[in-house]
């Protein structure tokens, strides 16, 4: 081989060999770069790992805070109810219409009242009877009153029994009158009807007698008294506040 040929020859191959240890080279170069590439790799899917395993942002996560309970307390209030007892008032009968006219009349005591005649007379002066002077009687005293009438005078009778009714009626007797009167005196003048007081009238006002005065009664001497209380519910309501993170 002339030596011209050998040199390039030579060359050649050195250049061969050049290439083959650039390649050695670059090929070990290489190596590191992608064992690092690896880890970094490596790396990244463990840290994905380790925030899926903690709950990652994508999980839905409830927060829930404890329960609240409202309680509504209870107000208790006693109402004292009062009730009074209904009262019964009696039927008071009318005043009865009085025949007044024609006969004078005079009341003689014969009760145990002091005075009890002058005040009967005037009682019946106020409703329209005619009215002689008071005086005593002669019967002595009478548990139930009398009334005497005069029939030589055709109104005493009338009178006479209107006066028993102004005197309430009941065990009252009307009879003739006889002679002499029985008052003091043994005689009644001009008047033709005799009132002999008892002590069933005396001293009482005609509406008593005649049973007009009111009067109420209790039905009952004590109050009712009902005590009632009333509450309101205790109500318990426990609410939930649940966030959901998204």
């Amino acid at each position: 081989m002339p030596r011209g040929t050998a040199l390039v020859a030579t060359s050649f191959h050195g250049v061969k060999r050049a290439s083959s240890s650039s390649s050695s080279i670059l090929a070990v170069a290489g190596r590191p770069r992608g064992r690092r590439t690896s880890a970094i790799v490596i790396g990244v899917g463990l840290a994905a790992f380790a925030l899926g395993a903690c709950g990652g942002g994508d999980d839905e996560s409830e927060d829930t805070t404890p329960e609240s309970t409202i309680s509504l307390a209870t107000t208790t209030t006693a109402v004292t109810t009062t009730t009074t007892p209904p009262s019964t008032t009696a039927a008071v009968p009318d005043e009865p219409e009085y025949v007044t006219e024609g006969a004078i009349v005079i009341v003689a005591n014969s009760s145990n009242v002091n005075g009890a005649a002058g005040r009967m007379s005037d009682r019946l002066a106020a409703v329209g009877f005619e009215m002689g002077t008071a005086t005593n009687g002669t019967e002595g005293q009478l548990e139930v009153t009398k009334i005497y009438y005069d029939p030589a005078n055709e109104n005493a009778l009338p009178v006479a029994e209107s006066l028993r009714e102004a005197l309430g009626g009941g065990d009252i007797q009307v009879f003739e009158v006889g002679v002499p009167a029985p008052v003091d005196g043994g005689s009644a003048g001009d008047a033709t009807v005799i009132v002999s007081m008892g002590n069933d009238t005396a001293d009482k006002t005609l509406e008593q007698l005649q049973g007009r005065a009111p009067a109420t009664t209790s039905a009952d001497s004590g109050d009712d008294t009902t005590d009632t209380t009333e509450g309101s519910t205790d109500t318990t309501e426990p609410s939930t506040d649940t966030t959901e993170a998204g």
